[in-house]
């Protein structure tokens, strides 16, 4: 009997849910939260939130679900939507932040040559992308900083428009260069799998709609937030609790292998 055709699977640098989410792809009609730990090494507690997510949207469905007999909750996958990871929120909704850098990297890699900051606005601005022109100012100036864009200042009083133009070899693959920061400008390229660019000295005030949202960054400030609760709430000697310990000590060490931390 012929095999199954394999997965495509996303190239590059990967964030816990790509992880989890081809894993998943793999085990298909039946898995445990174990299961997908083994294979993502991402911690049980995340990979139940972003289940339980998938489950609101239809995409993963419960196999068995009875702790009183003391088994495990299985699980299968209802509904494969291909190599990139369904992006929903808690409630299993959609989300589309992603998109904007997205489709403003696309038009750099299309339109080619010098293009304005209006140029760019006109052809990333659809679908459900909706991009302002200093939203894109931003990102264009970010990845002129990181050294992706050649930029021609133009001159206000003139009417002449910056110009922006992707420099020949940096075209690194179809997906965008993340902005990490902007008040301390980190670009983050997820095609190389590698930090590109950072500045200890950013933009105050900047348009934090930018920053990529990834689940590696909210899962670190969800982390900080439980550390700073429990140093609120200590009235003593501090128990650590070992959860927390392990997940915080699996953050670092993600962090160091996709270069977030230097």
């Amino acid at each position: 009997m012929a095999g199954r055709a394999p997965h495509l699977i996303v190239s590059g640098g990967k964030s816990p849910k790509q992880r989890m989410w081809e894993a998943m792809r793999i085990l298909g009609q039946g898995f445990d939260v174990h299961d997908i730990a083994r294979r993502s090494d991402q911690m049980p507690y995340d990979i139940i939130r972003y289940l339980e997510a998938l489950k609101k949207a239809g995409i993963v469905e419960t196999v068995v679900d009875d702790y009183r007999k003391g088994q495990t909750r299985l699980y299968r996958l209802a509904k494969d939507e291909g190599a990139e990871h369904p992006r929903l929120n808690s409630k299993g909704e959609r989300t589309y932040d992603h998109l904007a850098t997205e489709n403003i990297w696309r038009s750099l890699r299309i339109l080619g040559g010098n293009v304005t900051v209006r140029d760019v606005v006109s052809a990333a601005s659809v679908g459900t992308v909706s991009l302002t022109a200093t939203k894109v100012r931003q990102y264009l100036n970010a990845l002129s900083e990181a050294g992706y864009l050649a930029k021609t200042p133009g001159d206000t009083a003139m009417g002449i428009p910056t110009f922006y133009c992707l420099i020949p070899g940096k075209d690194t693959g179809p997906r965008p260069p993340e902005i990490r920061q902007l008040e301390s400008l980190q670009v983050y390229d997820p095609n190389l799998n590698r930090l590109i660019y950072t500045k200890t000295t950013g933009t105050p005030g900047a348009d934090r709609s930018l920053i990529e949202p990834g689940i590696d960054l909210v899962r670190t400030r969800e982390l900080l937030g439980e550390w700073l609760t429990l140093a609120k709430t200590a009235k003593g000697p501090v128990s650590l609790p070992a959860d927390l310990v392990q997940r915080t000590h699996l953050e670092l060490a993600s962090q160091e292998q996709s270069g977030g931390l230097q």
